[in-house]
C-alpha cells in the first residue's frame, strides 16, 4: 500500500496509535501496510514537538517519525532528560543520517554539531533546518574517524545503513565518489569546540575508530555517550574487555534492551559478556562522575 492522499486518514489514525503505545506487533502489522522499501519517493510535512519535520516516506527514519512521532523515542527523551540536568549542553551527532536527532535536540541543547559524510543527506538535514529557522544546528559534511582522507562510502537499502565498513550491509554498491574523513580530535581543535556533553555515535561498524580518533577530547570532556552496537561494530571491537579499553577509564556501559510482553518497552541494563556478544542496538556509556546524573535521568523518564 502506497502513502498519498488516499491513505492520509489512515494513516493519521495508524500514527495516533503508534505514538502512544508500542503494542506487540504493531511494527510487523505497519510494515506489512506501509513498508519503506516499497513506498515512492513522497515528501511529507508533519508537526514534530512543536517544530516543523520535513521528511520522505521512503527513508526508514521519516517513516517511523510519520508513524511513531519519532525514531528512538526512549532514547531521545533520555538525551533530552540528560541534556536538562546540564548547563548549557553541546550535543555532537556523529553519523547525522536525515537530520531527525539532532533536530530534536536543538530544542534541548545550546549547540548540535551534527557530523555527516553521505552528500545526498545534507539537502535532507538542511530542509529541517531551514523550515524551523534553526540557529544552533551546525552541519559539517565529513565523517569521524582515526584520521584526515577520504574513503568509500558503501551504501546500504536505505540511509542508515550505509557505512564505511566493507561488508557491513547487504547492498555493495559503492558511492560515487569518495567522502572525507577527518580526526574528532582534530575537527573539534578546527571548529573550536572545547567543551561537549552528550555524543551519539551511530556509524554502521565505524564507531571504534571514530572513538579512537577523538580520545583527546573524550578525555579532556568525559561525555556521556549513546553508541550504536551491531554485529560489525562488534567484529571491530572484538571481545568486552577491547570494546571497554576503547574508552577513556572509568566508564560504565549500560545496553537499551526491548522488554517483550503486550505492551513492549525499552530498559537499561548493564552491559556483561553474555549481553555484549547478543545485543544489537544503543550502548550508553557514562563516565563514574556522572552516574548519579544518568540514572535520575532514567528514573525520571
Amino acid at each position: 500500500m502506497q502513502i498519498n492522499s488516499l491513505t492520509l486518514p489512515l494513516i493519521w489514525i495508524l500514527r495516533q496509535v503508534g505514538k502512544r503505545v508500542k503494542i506487540r506487533g504493531w511494527e510487523r502489522i505497519l510494515r506489512v501496510l506501509f513498508h519503506p522499501n516499497r513506498q515512492k519517493k513522497i515528501k511529507f510535512q508533519i508537526s514534530f514537538f512543536g517544530s516543523t519535520y520535513i521528511g520522505y516516506s521512503n527513508n526508514f527514519v521519516d517513516w517511523n517519525v510519520l508513524f511513531y512521532g519519532s525514531y528512538e523515542s526512549y532514547e531521545l527523551d533520555l538525551l533530552a532528560t540528560l541534556a536538562s540536568r546540564i548547563d548549557e549542553a553541546i550535543f555532537i551527532d556523529v553519523g547525522a543520517n536525515v537530520g531527525q536527532h539532532a533536530l530534536y535536540m536543538s530544542f534541548h541543547v545550546k549547540e548540535v554539531h551534527a557530523f555527516e559524510p553521505n552528500p545526498s543527506l545534507w539537502p535532507q538535514i538542511n530542509e529541517k533546518i531551514l523550515a524551523n529557522d534553526t540557529r544552533n544546528i551546525l552541519l559539517h559534511g565529513y565523517g569521524l574517524g582515526q584520521f584526515e582522507g577520504k574513503l568509500p562510502l558503501y551504501l546500504g537499502d536505505e540511509s542508515g545503513e550505509s557505512s564505511l565498513i566493507s561488508g557491513a550491509n547487504r547492498n555493495h554498491s559503492v558511492n560515487d565518489e569518495l567522502v572525507q574523513i577527518i580526526s574528532g580530535d582534530q575537527s573539534f581543535k578546527k571548529i573550536g569546540i572545547h567543551k561537549f556533553d552528550l555524543i551519539k555515535l551511530d556509524i554502521e561498524g565505524y564507531e571504534k575508530y571514530a572513538i579512537e580518533g577523538m580520545i583527546d577530547h573524550l578525555n579532556q570532556c568525559r561525555p556521556i555517550m549513546m553508541v550504536e552496537l551491531t554485529q560489525i561494530g562488534r567484529e571491530q571491537f572484538g571481545c568486552l574487555a577491547e570494546f571497554i579499553k576503547t574508552f577513556p577509564n572509568k566508564y560504565k556501559f549500560y545496553s537499551c534492551e526491548w522488554v517483550s510482553g503486550i505492551i513492549i518497552r525499552k530498559v537499561l541494563l548493564p552491559v556483561d559478556d553474555q549481553s555484549y556478544f547478543h545485543f544489537a542496538g544503543n550502548v550508553f556509556c557514562v563516565p563514574f562522575e556522572k552516574e548519579n546524573i544518568f540514572i535520575n535521568a532514567v528514573r525520571a523518564l
